[in-house]
């Protein structure tokens, strides 16, 4: 009896064993079979990659673990491009790219190649850099929530996509308000070995409830808000939101009156007009001109275009109907003519019945004539120049004027 119980515990131990091993071997084809939620994101991201950039990126490791939401803010580095991601239900989620990432993102869209780091503290993140990023992001969740077989994880993915950028990793983790979030890290290999970056996806647990139904609606709402595929750079840099600065007057002041300004005082603004508002440029100067006033209840400024004829020269025909001049009239020069005759001067002497009455002329008084200066020291008229070798003047009544 004993003997025949030991054999059938041995028989029972060897089909245990083999079942096990069948059902085993029948687990390991259906995982790898079925689409996970790392392989929807690493099969996504090449994908998207090669579509949308032209660019290969390849997941070389994906890390998924679950974080209370209170202890979000030291998962995110102030050196990263953080952006805030709408989600469903109003439901923020979170997103991270390393400045590696975002380097080789930009590279390929501006000059279609990624170069190598050259290394050096990054550069701080920008608005610029979110919006090019940002269909990038989109598309990346966009395709990998429609492939989980899981209804969870599509849940976990669908509905999100790129809503602002944020400055800090405190105000990012202010926004986000859930009580559980799973933070997905993927290691990306970028343009074959030439850079290595890294993405984090910060999504909130979805409710038990709500994850047993295939987010349908939710993946149509991910392709209706943030379908970016076809965006280009020129199209993402011109979405973003640019704040004017319009000033109604200037006013100078020397630097120690500035510094003694306080509540309450009291400026004039000599010449503030509403209809001659100036737009600033960020560094300074006046951009453009314009009336300030208001339309359906918001602030509006109507821009006034400046007259070409002050700054630019009008040299074509066309410009001529805005300066409001004739036409000009042909110019011929004029026709020389012939000299006219000179009439022959008279150089003759005058009669002595032309000669005009010199009668109420004084009498000249010659009595007192030893009044007169002594001539003693006047030159010898012996020294003169003798006058008779002067050549003759020619007669001037022949003469014309040439």
């Amino acid at each position: 009896m004993v003997a025949m119980g030991q054999a059938q515990q041995k028989s029972d131990s060897g089909e245990g064993s083999v079942l096990r091993r069948k059902t085993d071997r029948g687990r390991a084809r259906h995982q790898a079979r079925a689409m996970t939620l790392a392989k929807s994101l690493r099969l996504s991201l090449a994908k998207v990659a090669d579509d949308l950039l032209d660019l290969a990126l390849a997941a070389l490791a994906i890390k998924v673990e679950e974080v209370a939401g209170d202890d979000l803010q030291e998962h995110f580095d102030a050196r990263n491009l953080l952006m805030l991601l709408d989600g469903p239900d109003g439901r923020p989620a979170a997103a991270a790219l390393d400045p590696l990432l975002v380097g080789a993102l930009i590279q390929q869209q501006t000059m279609a190649q990624v170069l190598p780091d050259t290394g050096g503290d990054p550069r701080p993140m920008t608005d610029t850099d979110a919006a090019v990023t940002a269909p990038f992001v989109n598309a990346l969740i966009k395709r990998a929530a429609a492939l989980p077989d899981a209804p969870a994880d599509k849940h976990l993915l669908a509905g999100h996509a790129f809503g602002s950028r944020v400055d800090n990793p405190r105000l990012l983790s202010l926004a986000l308000e859930e009580q559980a979030y799973r933070l997905i890290t993927l290691t990306v290999d970028i343009a074959g070995g030439v850079r290595q970056g890294q993405i984090l996806l910060c999504l909130p647990e979805p409710d038990e409830a709500v994850a047993q139904v295939p987010p349908e609606d939710a993946v149509e709402e991910v392709a209706g808000k943030g379908n970016q595929k076809s965006a280009t750079l020129s199209q993402s840099v011109l979405a973003l939101d640019v704040g004017l600065d319009i000033a109604l007057a200037r006013l100078r002041m020397p630097l120690a009156r500035l510094g003694q300004l306080r509540v309450g005082d009291t400026l004039e603004l000599n010449g503030a007009r509403f209809d001659r508002a100036e737009v600033l440029r960020p560094g300074g100067g006046s951009l453009v001109r314009g009336v300030l006033g208001q339309l359906d209840g918001c602030r509006a400024l109507r821009i006034v275009p400046e007259k070409r004829g002050a700054q630019t020269p009008n040299r074509r025909a066309s410009d001529r109907a805005g300066l409001d001049q004739r036409a000009p009239e042909p110019h011929s020069p004029p026709i020389p003519s012939a000299p006219a005759e000179m009439a022959p001067i008279d150089v003759s002497p005058a009669a002595p019945d032309d000669l005009p009455d010199m009668s109420d002329l004084p009498e000249l008084d010659l009595s007192n004539m030893d009044d007169l200066p002594e001539l003693d020291g006047l030159p010898e008229l012996d020294d003169m120049p003798d006058l008779g070798d002067l050549p003759d003047l020619p007669d001037l009544s022949e003469r014309k004027a040439g």
